[in-house]
């Protein structure tokens, strides 16, 4: 039997350039898209985000430009609040690198994505907390809308660490966010918020697995998203607990908002238990505006599209409520006011 050889697109073509004399992480994309492409629906993990075909007009290597990565930010001081921003220039490219947060550490971790028109940025993070250590992680994805950009993290707790992730995600041509955590009980703690609203012809996979390795551990998701006509928000969540992780409590939700009936979500909360003392539970609910509650907003004598802008800002907000900083949390909910104002 012949096996079937791979003709690379582009794009693929472009990325594999762009990795040549790689190593680590980054040497490990460049084999894989060697061997198998860049993911398409064919990919269970990628069945709604076909990335393939997202960066199908990229032909040539490009540049992901990473500000304010230095040694500080490798291994922060307590208390250190850390900013990258990461701008994907046209063409395929990609960047990783690792953080280590100290053990009794409290650090702060904001993450801007970035893509330009015709760009296919890729940017892989490993963190890991070392015990007792704390990190207050927010992502916020506003790329072109012709750009397409892939976040990955993978994030290993040890006991006692805590994870507090926030992501604002407005999407783009093609935007994932993917998360991958280990997480060992032990009084470790974990909380995941999200938020995506999508405009016409946006794109937003927020994707996360947290593996629970040990017992009395606590995890907490919730996931909002709301998309117009013709967005697309893809939603999916794993949480596996592990026979040794006992006395595991985990939550999973997400809720999301259909702006109109041409918008797409596609969600896949999942959960994989083989510990049997354990309190888990995960839900999921697709709606559409409230037009009772926009019926008497509009009697108060607000017009229709800024009644419509406050409903769906009222519904999204809530995982925002979870940014410990108040100045950042107050400014991202006011971007992400702006974007429902230009929405409505």
């Amino acid at each position: 039997m012949t096996a079937t050889t791979l003709t690379h697109t582009p794009a693929e073509t472009a990325l594999i350039t762009a990795l040549d004399g790689a190593t680590g992480w980054r040497a490990q994309l460049r084999e894989a898209t060697r061997e198998q492409g860049l993911p398409t629906k064919r990919h269970e993990l990628w069945k709604w985000s076909d990335l393939r075909r997202a960066a199908n007009d990229i032909e040539a290597p490009g540049k992901l430009v990473v500000e304010g990565l230095d040694d500080a930010v490798l291994r922060p001081d307590d208390g250190a609040r850390l900013n990258l921003v990461l701008t994907a220039k046209p063409g395929a490219s990609a960047a990783d690198t690792e953080i280590v947060v100290p053990a009794g550490h409290a650090v702060t971790l904001v993450e801007h994505y970035r893509a330009e028109a015709g760009a296919l940025g890729n940017w892989h993070l490993k963190i890991t907390l070392e015990p007792g250590a704390r990190l207050d992680r927010i992502c916020v994805a506003a790329a072109a809308p012709e750009g397409v950009f892939i976040a990955s993290a993978e994030i290993l707790l040890e006991p006692g660490a805590q994870l507090n992730q926030r992501t604002l995600d407005f999407g783009a041509k093609l935007s994932r966010m993917e998360t991958h955590i280990t997480h060992p009980g032990e009084g470790a703690e974990v909380d995941l918020g999200g938020v995506y609203l999508l405009a016409a012809g946006h794109h937003a996979d927020t994707t996360t697995f947290v593996r629970h390795t040990g017992p009395g551990g606590q995890t907490r998701q919730l996931v909002k998203g709301a998309a117009a006509a013709h967005g697309h928000g893809v939603f999916q969540g794993k949480f596996i607990v592990d026979r040794i992780a006992q006395q595991t409590d985990a939550r999973m939700t997400h809720r999301a908002l259909m702006l109109d009936e041409r918008a797409e979500i596609d969600a896949k909360p999942e959960l994989e238990i083989y510990a049997d003392d354990v309190q888990c539970a995960h839900g999921n609910a697709l709606g559409a505006i409230d037009e009772t509650a926009l019926f008497y907003m509009r009697q108060r004598g607000l017009p229709a599209s800024r009644a419509r802008a406050l409903l769906i800002e009222s519904f999204l907000a809530e995982p925002l409520d979870g940014i410990a900083g108040e100045t950042l949390r107050e400014t991202l909910k006011g971007e992400l006011r702006e974007r429902l104002e230009a929405l409505s």
